[in-house]
């Protein structure tokens, strides 16, 4: 096959000009400090989550609760989602690279949750997910968590 001279002047013009993306990467000193803050991000949002199933169970035995069963699995599922994300938290943390691409897909699940919400008019937790699932994802994005890993190094 027969390559123009165009192609290949295009390609070795192109590999040697620096990109304007290269402007916005992130600064290994940058990186350093993202990782934490999606941590304790995680960390908060599994606490909550933690709170909220711990609300709903004791709720679950008042009075006013129709389906006692609904509400107490409902407090179930919400404390074991809440100790997952604290334990992917810990995950990241420690360097596990593994533990990213999980984050990533329950901050994506957050967004229909919060639109649902929003659409229902409760304006302020709608939000405060939103924001929270965006900080999140630009902090692993930061701290290269997007990043293909390198195959020659060590697995953890």
């Amino acid at each position: 096959m027969d390559v123009p001279a165009t192609a290949v002047y295009a390609t070795t013009y192109c590999r040697w000009v620096p990109s304007r993306i290269d402007r916005y990467r992130a600064r290994p000193r940058d990186a350093a400090r993202a990782l934490p803050a999606a941590v304790v991000l995680l960390s908060v949002e599994g606490l909550a989550l933690v709170g909220l199933g711990m609300f709903l169970i004791v709720r679950g035995f008042g009075a006013g609760t129709g389906d006692r069963g609904r509400a107490e699995i409902g407090g179930l599922f919400a404390i074991a989602a809440g100790a997952g994300l604290c334990l992917l938290g810990r995950a990241l943390l420690a360097g596990r690279w593994w533990a990213r691409s999980p984050v990533v897909v329950v901050q994506l699940l957050c967004f229909p949750v919060a639109v649902g919400l929003l659409q229902g008019h409760r304006y302020g937790e709608g939000i405060s997910i939103i924001v929270v699932a965006v900080a999140v994802l630009t902090l692993i994005g930061l701290a290269g968590g997007y990043r293909p890993s390198d195959p020659g190094a060590p697995r953890r």
